[in-house]
C-alpha cells in the first residue's frame, strides 16, 4: 500500500512539468477524476455483480433488476469522465 503515493506522484509529474503554471493541476485533476471514478465503478460492479449472480441463482426472474443495478454502478465511471471533460474544457 505504500507504493500508491509514489505511483501517483510519478503519474502526476509529467503533467506538472510539461504544462503551464495552472494547467498542470487541471490535467492532474482530470486524470484523478477519471481514475478514481473508474476504481470506484470497478469496486461497485464487483460487489453488485456478485450479489446479483447469487440472487439470480435463487430467483432467475430478477435478472432485469440486476442489470439495472449493474448499469447504475457503471454510471459512476461515466460521471468521472464527464467531470474530466468539463475540467479539460476550461483549460483549452
Amino acid at each position: 500500500m505504500k507504493k500508491l503515493p509514489v505511483s501517483l506522484l510519478l503519474a502526476a509529474l509529467p503533467a506538472l512539468l510539461f504544462a503551464g503554471e495552472n494547467d498542470g493541476w487541471a490535467y492532474m485533476a482530470a486524470a484523478l477524476s477519471v481514475g478514481l471514478a473508474c476504481i470506484a465503478a470497478g469496486i461497485a460492479v464487483g460487489l453488485v455483480g456478485a450479489s446479483a449472480m447469487g440472487s439470480m441463482g435463487e430467483k432467475p426472474e430478477i435478472s432485469g433488476r440486476a442489470l439495472i443495478f449493474l448499469g447504475l454502478a457503471e454510471g459512476i465511471a461515466i460521471y468521472g469522465l464527464i467531470v474530466s471533460i468539463m475540467i479539460l474544457g476550461k483549460v483549452g
